[in-house]
Formats: structure tokens, sequence, C-alpha cells
């Protein structure tokens, strides 16, 4: 059997285009959320140009925002303005559920290509409701 040729191979990385990066969106994303946008585009484990990229929802918890960095009440922010600019969209509000907490579900969104637009459509978590 022959050897893996070890330089071949790039290590684990998350794709943000510069056409991400030179966006409106981005560039007036707030500090924390934008260190913050790379964590959440590596939840999703679909290759960049699969369709189903974005229709792929995934949980982010407090505990791991917290790993990476990020206070609780900065998270509770981070999430907001990754709505607000167009990066992400709710599907399901955690919080207490029985007898213990629930995370947050969602999943990646192109809204930010649009923003500062007439077409770009606001998203705010304060008024997403379950279902």
């Amino acid at each position: 059997m022959p050897k893996k040729k070890a330089g071949n191979k790039l290590p684990p990385f998350v794709a943000l285009t510069l056409g991400m990066l030179n966006s409106k969106a981005f560039i007036a994303l707030p500090y924390a959320a934008a260190k913050m946008l790379p964590y959440f585009v590596a939840k999703v484990k679909v290759p960049y140009h699969d369709p189903s990229r974005c229709n792929t929802s995934f949980t982010f918890a407090f505990s791991e925002a917290r790993r990476y960095g990020c206070a609780r009440s900065t998270f509770s922010q981070v999430i907001r303005d990754l709505m607000r600019y167009g990066f992400i969209d709710p599907v399901k509000k955690g919080g207490l559920r029985g007898t213990g907490l629930t995370s947050s579900s969602f999943k990646l969104s192109r809204r930010w290509e649009s923003y500062g637009t007439s077409a770009f459509k606001e998203i705010r978590w304060e008024s997403f409701l379950n279902g």
C-alpha cells in the first residue's frame, strides 16, 4: 500500500470567501460577531457549493461559545447581529424545556449578499417565534 504524502493535504479550514469578507454586511458587522462567524460557518459540514448548505440546521450552545472566549451576554448579541446582517437564520429558539436546557437551532443564510439594498429582508431574533 503506497504511503500518503502528508504535505499534499490542507489542514481543516473554514471557507469565508472574499465576496463575503468584502460585503457591506461583513464590513458593518460588529467585531464580536465577525470573530464568531467562522465558528458558525464551521458548524455546517456540507461542501461549500452544495445547494443544501443553507438548509442544514445546526445548534450552537452558550457553553460552546464560552470555549471560544465569548461571554454569555456577548454571545446573545452575536446571535442577534449575525441574524440582523443576514449571515444566519433562526430555526428554533432554545431555552428551558422540561428538566433541562435546549440549544437554539440555526441555518446559514445568504441574505448578507443583499444587505444594504431594498431587497434585503431583515430578521430579528427578538421577533422570531418557533414554528
